[in-house]
C-alpha cells in the first residue's frame, strides 16, 4: 500500500466566528481517511506505513485512532505483529483505556502467552488512571487463566468481578463457568456461579451441564438437560459425550437417535465410545451411516476409525479411509500416520505400512514404534532391528512402547541374543526404566526359545513382583515345550494368584493335554465347572465385500448361520469319508457336536 504524505487527512477546523454550513458539519462527522484505511490493511507492512502516517498527522494522539491501530496489529496471528503491538502499547504517550487493555489481553490469550494476558490484566488494575474492565475484559481474562491452568489467578479475577460496582454481561459469566469447568472446579462450584447469572442463556446451561458431566454426576446433568428451556447441538453433544465416555453406550445411542441435529463431535463421541468397549463392528456401522449422511470427517475421527479397522482386520474400509484422506486433503500428521501404519500392519499389508512410513515427514517416536511393531507382527525381526538402529542414529530416544515392540520382534524371529542385548541396554540406561511389560517380553523371548529355567529365574529375580500375565507367558512356554514339571509349579502359582480366572485353568489343563495326561487335564476342567467358570469362546472375523462378519464357537447369531452350518456338515462328512480325522474333530467341535 503506497500512501502519499501530501494527501489532506485532516479536515480544516473552522474558527469560532465562522458559521458551519451543512457540508462542513458532514465532513466533521466523517472519520479521517487514515483511520478508515486501518480497516482495509491486509498485512503488517501496510499497518506500519499507516502508523507512520498517523504519527505525521498527530492522529496517533487520539484515543480512537490509537486504539484502532493497536487492535489492527494485535489481530494478526503472528508473533511479530503481537510484539509490535506490545511496543506500541508500552510507548504510547496517551492514557490507556479499557479497550486498549482488553485488546492486548485478548491477543495474548488467543495467539501468544496466556500468562502475559493475565499480566496485562494486572497492569490494568494498577494503572494510575483507574482503568476499569469493560464488558468483554473478563471473557478473555478467564480464557487465559484456563489455558495456563491458573486456578488461583482465575479465582482472584472472579472476586474482583463481583466487587466492581457494575454488572457484567452474561458472556463474562459464561466465560467464568467455562474456566471452572476446564480447571476441574466443577459440580457445586459451577452451580453457584450459574445461580448468580441474571437471565442465563443456552451457553450458560451448557457450561453448567458440562460441569456436572465432568464431575461424573450424569444423573444431575441429565436432570438439568431435561429442564433446559432451550437446547442446541452443543447441549445434546455434551450429554452424549458424557454417556459415551462413561461406557453407557445404550443411553448414548438413544440420545444420538433423538438428536434433532448432529455434528462431527456427536458422531465421533459415539464411535469412540463403541471402540473403547471393544464394539468395533458397531463403530464401523456408524461410519457407514456417516457416509450416507455425507458428514465430512477430520483427522481425529479418521484416526479413531482406522483403529477399529485395525482391530477387525477390515482392510477394504481402512483403504477407503486412506483414499478419503488423500481426496479431501486431510493433513497427515504423525498420529494419523501411526494409525495408518498400524491398520495396514494388522490387516496383513506390511508393504503398504512401510510405504506410509517412508512418506511420513515428521517421524516422531510413536511412528517409528508403530512400524517396528508391524515388522515384529510379520516376523521381520532383522528388518525391525535395522529400523531400531536407524532410529537411534537419527537421535530419536526409544520409548517404552518402542522397546516392547522391538523385544517382540526378537521373540517372533527367535533372536534371543539380540533381544537380551537390547534389554540390557535399556536396564543400563534406565531411559526409560524397564516396566512389567518389558520383563514379560524377556520371559516370552526365553520361553519360546526353550530356555524355560532361564525365564523362570528372570521372573523370580525381577525388581517387582511378577503379575499373572508374566506367569501365563511362562506357562504357555511350558506347554509349547511339554515341560510338565515346571508347568505344574507355574500353574499352581498362577491359580493361587487368580483362582477365578478361567484362562489359567484352561492353559494349565492344556499343559497336561500336550503330554496326553488326560486324567489331570479333565480334573482341572471339572474344577472349573465346580467353581462356576466357563471358557470364554474365541472370536474370529472376516471381511467380505466391505462388511465385517464376526463368529464365535457354536454361534448362531449370523443371519446366514443355517447355510454356514449346512456347508460345515457337508465338509465334515467329506472329511470322514477321506479319513481326515483331525480336521473332522475340529469341524465337529465348531458345530457343537462335542
Amino acid at each position: 500500500m503506497n500512501i502519499s504524505s501530501s494527501t489532506p487527512y485532516l479536515s480544516p477546523v473552522p474558527s469560532k466566528t465562522t458559521a458551519l454550513n451543512s457540508q462542513q458539519k458532514q465532513q466533521l462527522r466523517k472519520p479521517d481517511h487514515a483511520i478508515s484505511l486501518l480497516q482495509n490493511c491486509k498485512n503488517p507492512k501496510d499497518l506500519i506505513q499507516l502508523h507512520t502516517l498517523l504519527i505525521k498527522t498527530s492522529l496517533i494522539k487520539e484515543k480512537y485512532a490509537f486504539g484502532r491501530l493497536l487492535l489492527s496489529f494485535a489481530s494478526f496471528d503472528n508473533l511479530g505483529s503481537l510484539n509490535y503491538a506490545q511496543k506500541l502499547f508500552d510507548t504510547a504517550d496517551i492514557p490507556r483505556n479499557s479497550f486498549m487493555y482488553t485488546t492486548m489481553i485478548k491477543a495474548y490469550a488467543n495467539f501468544g502467552n496466556p500468562r502475559e494476558a493475565f499480566a496485562f490484566y494486572s497492569r490494568m488494575l494498577c494503572d494510575q488512571h483507574y482503568v476499569y474492565p469493560n464488558d468483554f475484559t473478563f471473557t478473555y481474562v478467564f480464557s487465559a487463566c484456563s489455558k495456563f491452568n491458573g486456578v488461583f489467578e482465575g479465582k482472584q479475577a472472579h472476586a474482583q468481578m463481583i466487587k466492581f460496582p457494575f454488572e457484567f454481561g452474561v458472556h463474562s459469566w459464561n466465560s467464568l463457568l467455562d474456566f471452572y469447568g476446564k480447571v476441574g472446579e466443577v459440580g457445586i462450584v459451577v452451580r453457584r456461579v450459574f445461580d448468580k447469572i441474571e437471565g442465563p442463556d443456552v451457553v450458560s446451561w451448557n457450561c453448567l451441564i458440562n460441569g456436572y458431566v465432568k464431575s461424573g454426576d450424569l444423573d444431575e446433568a441429565r436432570r438439568l438437560f431435561d429442564e433446559m428451556p432451550e437446547r442446541d447441538v452443543v447441549s445434546w453433544t455434551i450429554m452424549l459425550v458424557g454417556y459415551a465416555d462413561a461406557g453407557f453406550l445404550s443411553e448414548a445411542s438413544c440420545l444420538f437417535d433423538e438428536m434433532p441435529k448432529r455434528n462431527l463431535v456427536s458422531w465421533s463421541a459415539l464411535i469412540k465410545g463403541y471402540i473403547q468397549i471393544g464394539c468395533y463392528s458397531k463403530a464401523l456401522e456408524l461410519f457407514k451411516e456417516m457416509q450416507v449422511a455425507k458428514v465430512k470427517m477430520d483427522e481425529v475421527i479418521v484416526t479413531t476409525l482406522l483403529s477399529a479397522c485395525a482391530r477387525l482386520g477390515a482392510l477394504d474400509q481402512g483403504r477407503w479411509l486412506h483414499m478419503y484422506i488423500d481426496k479431501h486433503g486431510i493433513k497427515v500428521d504423525a498420529h494419523l500416520s501411526t494409525a495408518l501404519i498400524d491398520m495396514y500392519s494388522k490387516c496383513g499389508r506390511i508393504d503398504m505400512a512401510w510405504k506410509v512410513f517412508q512418506e511420513t515427514g515428521d517421524k516422531k517416536v510413536f511412528v517409528w514404534s508403530s512400524m517396528i511393531g508391524g515388522l515384529a507382527m510379520h516376523s521381520f525381526g532383522e528388518k525391525a532391528i535395522e529400523l531400531f538402529a536407524k532410529m537411534i542414529e537419527c537421535g530419536i530416544e526409544p520409548s517404552e512402547i518402542t522397546y516392547i515392540n522391538i523385544l517382540a520382534a526378537c521373540t517372533h524371529s527367535g533372536l534371543v541374543d539380540v533381544g537380551l542385548q537390547i534389554f540390557n541396554r535399556m536396564v543400563e540406561n534406565q531411559k526409560p526404566k524397564p516396566r512389567m511389560e518389558h520383563y514379560g517380553c524377556i520371559v516370552d523371548l526365553l520361553g519360546r526359545a526353550g530356555l524355560l529355567y532361564d525365564a523362570f529365574r528372570v521372573v523370580e529375580t525381577m525388581p517387582v513382583k511378577a503379575d499373572p500375565a508374566i506367569w501365563r507367558a511362562l506357562l504357555s512356554a511350558c506347554k509349547l515345550h511339554r515341560n510338565v514339571e515346571l508347568g505344574e509349579q507355574v500353574g499352581r502359582i498362577l491359580i493361587k494368584m487368580e483362582p477365578q480366572n478361567d484362562m489359567n485353568y484352561v492353559l494349565f489343563s492344556n499343559v497336561y493335554a500336550a503330554v496326553n495326561r488326560w486324567d489331570i487335564s479333565g480334573k482341572l476342567r471339572r474344577e472349573m465347572k465346580v467353581r462356576g467358570m466357563q471358557k470364554n469362546p474365541g472370536c474370529s472375523s472376516i471381511e467380505l465385500n466391505g462388511a465385517v462378519h464376526e463368529f464365535v464357537s457354536r454361534d448362531h447369531s449370523h443371519p446366514q448361520s443355517q447355510v454356514i452350518y449346512e456347508l460345515l456338515h457337508l465338509l465334515t462328512n467329506h472329511m470322514v469319508q477321506e479319513d481326515h480325522e483331525p480336521m473332522m474333530t475340529i469341524m465337529a467341535e465348531n458345530r457343537g457336536i462335542r
